[in-house]
C-alpha cells in the first residue's frame, strides 16, 4: 500500500486516553492470555444477566400503533382523558367471515366461532351478528331482539344491517361480509402477554370447521402487534447470520487472510453483545424500528475495525513489531475512530428531537449503541489482533486496485472543475426528483400489499366499519350531554363525521339516544327533556340493555361521539380534521360542554404532518455537528465547509430514491435521512485525517491527495461496501419499513463514497490550487 502512515502517536503529547488504550494495547501484544480472560470476565459480567432478564421475561420487543403517533400536545391530552372513562379501542382480536355467510351454514359457522372464542377466559366479551341486539317494544316491555341468533341467515343479518349501531360495524351493506370482535383481557398490554393470547384464539377460530364458500381473516390491534413483533424477530434470526456471513467473506477478502480479516468482525460481534446486553439491562424495550439496532451494530461498526486493522497492517508491513504496533495503532486511530463513532450516533441521537416515540426510541438506542460499540471495538481488536501469527499478516498485492486509485486520482487531479460540476448536475437531478416527495402516512405502512394482515385490513375498511377510530371528545358539567340542545349539538358533530368522504360508520350518545327512544315511544327524534331522557336511559338499563356503552358515562358529563375511518392517508385526515374542526366551533359555540377532535387516526396524521419539521431540525442539529467535528479534524474552517459538500449527495440521494419508488416521506422511513448524514460523513473524516496526516509529512496538496486515495481509497471502498451488503440484507425483510430503511441506507452510501472519492478531491485540489494563487499573487500597492 503506497502513502504516509495515520497521524503518528507521540507518547509525550498524548492525552489520558491515548495513554489507556496505549496501554492497554501493550498488555494485549505482551499478555495476550490474561487479556482474553479479562474481556471474558466484563462479556459473562454483562451477558449472564441480560440473558437471565431475557429468561425471565421474554425478548424486550414490542410494538403497539400508537407508538408511531406523536405524544404530547392537547390531542393526545384529550384521548388520554377519553381512554380513561372509555378504555382504548385497541384490544379487539377482529375475525372477519367472507363469502356465504347468509346462508344456514355461514350462520351457524359464525355462531361456532362466537362460541369458541367466548368460551375462553381470556376474553372479556364477543361481539357479532351473533349476539347483537336491537331495541324494541314487545307487549309493552322494551326488549332487546337478537335478529342473528333468532333468525338465523339473510333475514337476521339485513335487520342488523340495517340498524345504525351495527350496519358496516359487524355486517357489510351486501351481506357478504361479517366481523366477530373479541375483546382480550384489558390486563394484557405487552406483546409478550398478548402473544399467547392471540395464539390460543386464533386456534380456537380456527379448528371450528369452515363451510364452503366462506373465507376467514384476522385482523385486529393485538393480532397486527404479534404479527409484527414475530416478523421482527424472524427478521434479526435471519438477518444477523446473513450479514456477518457476509461481512466474514468481504473483510477476508480485503486482508486476503482469514485470521486477519475475522478479527474486526469478531471484535464488532462482541461489541454488539455487549451493547445489547447494556440495554437490556436497563430495561430498553425495542419497537418496530430499534429492533435493527443489533444488525446496524454489526453494518456500522465493522468500518472502524476495518480502518484500525489496515492500519495496523501498515505499520507491521513496515518493519515494527507486534507490540509496537498495536502500541501505535490504537492511539493514532483513536481520534478518527472516535469522530466517526461520534457523528454517527450524532445522527441518530438528532432523531430525539422528533414527535414520534418509536423515532426517538429508535434513535436514543441507537446511539447509546454505536458509543458501546465504539469502546467494545477499541478494547476487543487489539487482543484478537495479537493472536493472529506473524507470518499471516502481509501486504496483498494491490496492482488492479491500485489502478482503480491511481485513475480516480488523475481524474480529480486533472480535470476537478469537471468532476465537481457532473456532481452538481447530478445533485440538482435528484433535488428535482426529491421536490416531488411528501408527507404521509398509513397506520400499517409496514406491510406491503398482498400480505394477508394487509388484505384483511383492506376488507375491513372496504366492506365494514374500518380499523381507525377518530371521535369528538365531549365533556361538561354533570347531566350536560343529555339535554336536548345538547344532543342536538351531537347530531350535528354526527353528520359532520358522517359527511366525511372516509368515514364509514358513525355512532353517538344522541344517535343511540334516538335509536332508544324510537323503541319506546315509537315516534322519532329524540327525548324532549333532560329528565325524559335520564327515565329512558333508566328503563334501558332494566331491561338489561346497554345501548350508550362506550358514548357516555355514568354522569352523563363525559362522552363521545365516534366514527370508524378508511385509511385514506395522513393529508386526508388533515384536510378532514381542519374541516371537521371548523365546523365544530360553529356548532359549539356558547355550548357549556366541549368537543375537542381526537383519535388514534388523528393522532398519526399530525405526527406526519411534523415529519419535514423533524427531518429539517434533525439535519441541521446533525450537519452542525459534522460541521464543527470537521473543523476539529482539518483545523481549517474553510476546508470543513467544504467538506460538508460532499456529504449533502446522500441526502438528495435518498430523498430522490424515494421518489422513484413511489414512496411517501413516512414515520417508518424519515430515519433514513438523519442517520445519512452521521454515517456519510465517516468516509470524510477518515480521508481528512489521513490528508492532514500527509500534509504534516511535508507533501505539497496535490501528493497528499494522491497518497490519500491510494492509501485510504481501500479502507473506505470496502467499508462503504460492507454497508451497502448489510442495509441490503434488510431489504430481504417482509416489512416494508425494514425494507426501505435498507434501500435508503444502501444508497445512502453508494452517494456517500461517490462524494468521498470524487467530490471531496476535487473541491481540495480546487480549494489547494486557489490558496496557492492567491499566495502567488502580488501584494496590493507593490
Amino acid at each position: 500500500m503506497s502513502g504516509g502512515r495515520p497521524l503518528r502517536f507521540d507518547p509525550t503529547q498524548a492525552n489520558g486516553l491515548q495513554r489507556l488504550v496505549a496501554a492497554w494495547a501493550r498488555l494485549c501484544a505482551e499478555r495476550r492470555g490474561l487479556a482474553l480472560l479479562l474481556l471474558l470476565l466484563l462479556s459473562l459480567g454483562l451477558g449472564l444477566p441480560a440473558g437471565w432478564q431475557v429468561i425471565q421475561n421474554g425478548a424486550p420487543v414490542d410494538f403497539t400503533p400508537q407508538a408511531m403517533f406523536i405524544d404530547k400536545g392537547p390531542e393526545v391530552a384529550q384521548l388520554r382523558e377519553a381512554e380513561l372513562h372509555f378504555g382504548r379501542e385497541d384490544n379487539d382480536l377482529v375475525l372477519i367471515v367472507r363469502g356465504a355467510v347468509a346462508t344456514a351454514e355461514g350462520a351457524a359457522y359464525v355462531a361456532a366461532l362466537h362460541g369458541a372464542l367466548e368460551g375462553s377466559p381470556l376474553v372479556e366479551r364477543v361481539d357479532s351478528p351473533h349476539n347483537a341486539g336491537l331495541l324494541t317494544q314487545v307487549d309493552g316491555a322494551l326488549t332487546e331482539l337478537r335478529p342473528g341468533a333468532d333468525s338465523p341467515g339473510a333475514v337476521g343479518l339485513r335487520a342488523l344491517a340495517e340498524a345504525p349501531a351495527t350496519r358496516r360495524l359487524l355486517v357489510s351493506e351486501d351481506l357478504d361480509t361479517v366481523a366477530v370482535r373479541a375483546r382480550i383481557q384489558r390486563e394484557r398490554r405487552a406483546v409478550a402477554e398478548l402473544s399467547p393470547a392471540v395464539a390460543s384464539l386464533v386456534a380456537a377460530a380456527e379448528a371450528v370447521p369452515r363451510p364452503a364458500g366462506v373465507e376467514l381473516l384476522l385482523t385486529g390491534v393485538p393480532f397486527v402487534r404479534t404479527d409484527v413483533v414475530a416478523r421482527m424477530n424472524a427478521d434479526q434470526l435471519r438477518f444477523f447470520p446473513l450479514v456477518a456471513i457476509i461481512f466474514a467473506g468481504t473483510i477476508v477478502l480485503l486482508f486476503r487472510r482469514v485470521r486477519l480479516g475475522l478479527a474486526p468482525l469478531l471484535a464488532v460481534v462482541v461489541a454488539d453483545l455487549w451493547a445489547m446486553a447494556a440495554l437490556v439491562l436497563a430495561g430498553t424495550t425495542f419497537n418496530l424500528l430499534s429492533v435493527l439496532v443489533p444488525t446496524l451494530v454489526i453494518v456500522i461498526g465493522a468500518a472502524d475495525g476495518i480502518h484500525i486493522t489496515t492500519a495496523y497492517r501498515e505499520l507491521r508491513v513496515a518493519g515494527l513489531d507486534r507490540a509496537a504496533a498495536l502500541e501505535r495503532t490504537l492511539p493514532d486511530m483513536l481520534l478518527a475512530c472516535w469522530l466517526t463513532t461520534f457523528t454517527t450516533a450524532a445522527g441518530f441521537a438528532s432523531l430525539l428531537v422528533a414527535d414520534t416515540q418509536v423515532i426517538r426510541a429508535f434513535g436514543f438506542q441507537s446511539s447509546i449503541a454505536m458509543l458501546i460499540t465504539f469502546l467494545g471495538v477499541i478494547f476487543v481488536l487489539p487482543a484478537l489482533l495479537a493472536w493472529v501469527p506473524e507470518h499471516r499478516v502481509v501486504a496483498p498485492a494491490r496492482a488492479s486496485d491500485g489502478r482503480v486509485f491511481a485513475a480516480i486520482d488523475r481524474l480529480t487531479a486533472t480535470r476537478p472543475g469537471a468532476v465537481l460540476l457532473a456532481c452538481v448536475a447530478l445533485s440538482l437531478g435528484a433535488a428535482a426528483l426529491g421536490s416531488q416527495v411528501q408527507s404521509n402516512s398509513r397506520l400499517l405502512e409496514m406491510y406491503p400489499p398482498g400480505t394477508e394482515t394487509h388484505r384483511a385490513v383492506t376488507t375491513s375498511q372496504d366492506e365494514l366499519a374500518g380499523v381507525i377510530p377518530m371521535f369528538f371528545y365531549m365533556e361538561g358539567p354533570p347531566g350536560a350531554l343529555i339535554t336536548p340542545e345538547a344532543l342536538d349539538r351531537q347530531r350535528a358533530l354526527e353528520a359532520a363525521l358522517r359527511a366525511e368522504p372516509a368515514v364509514r360508520w358513525t355512532s353517538s350518545p344522541a344517535g343511540a339516544l334516538d335509536e332508544l327512544h324510537r323503541a319506546l315511544t315509537g315516534e322519532g327524534g329524540g327525548p324532549q327533556s333532560r329528565e325524559a331522557a335520564a327515565q329512558e336511559l333508566l328503563l334501558a338499563e332494566m331491561s338489561g340493555a346497554a345501548p350508550l356503552r362506550g358514548l357516555l358515562d355514568e354522569e352523563q358529563a363525559r362522552g363521545r361521539v365516534l366514527a370508524l375511518v378508511r385509511d385514506d392517508g395522513g393529508r386526508s385526515m388533515l384536510e378532514a380534521r381542519d374541516r371537521l374542526v371548523a365546523r365544530a366551533a360553529e356548532v359549539m359555540a356558547g355550548a357549556p360542554e366541549q368537543a375537542v377532535l381526537t383519535g388514534d387516526g388523528l393522532l398519526a396524521a399530525i405526527g406526519v404532518n411534523g415529519l419535514i419539521h423533524d427531518l429539517l431540525w434533525g439535519v441541521v442539529l446533525v450537519f452542525g455537528v459534522v460541521a464543527a467535528t470537521l473543523v476539529l479534524v482539518s483545523r481549517d474552517l474553510k476546508m470543513a465547509l467544504l467538506a460538508c459538500i460532499p456529504n449533502t449527495l446522500p441526502l438528495l440521494f435518498t430523498l430522490a430514491t424515494l421518489r422513484l419508488i413511489g414512496a411517501d416521506l413516512q414515520t417508518s422511513n424519515i430515519v433514513s435521512f438523519t442517520v445519512a448524514v452521521g454515517l456519510a460523513v465517516d468516509d470524510t473524516i477518515h480521508f481528512l485525517v489521513r490528508y492532514r496526516s500527509e500534509r504534516a509529512q511535508g507533501h505539497g496538496a496535490d501528493e497528499a491527495i494522491r497518497r490519500t486515495i491510494l492509501g485510504a481509497g481501500d479502507a473506505i471502498v470496502f467499508t462503504s461496501v460492507l454497508l451497502v451488503a448489510g442495509f441490503g440484507v434488510l431489504t430481504l425483510s417482509e416489512l416494508t419499513s425494514t425494507k426501505h430503511f435498507g434501500l435508503l441506507s444502501s444508497v445512502t452510501m453508494v452517494a456517500a463514497l461517490a462524494g468521498d472519492l470524487l467530490m471531496l478531491p476535487a473541491l481540495l485540489h480546487l480549494m489547494e490550487r486557489g490558496r496557492a494563487r492567491a499566495q502567488r499573487a502580488p501584494a496590493p500597492g507593490r
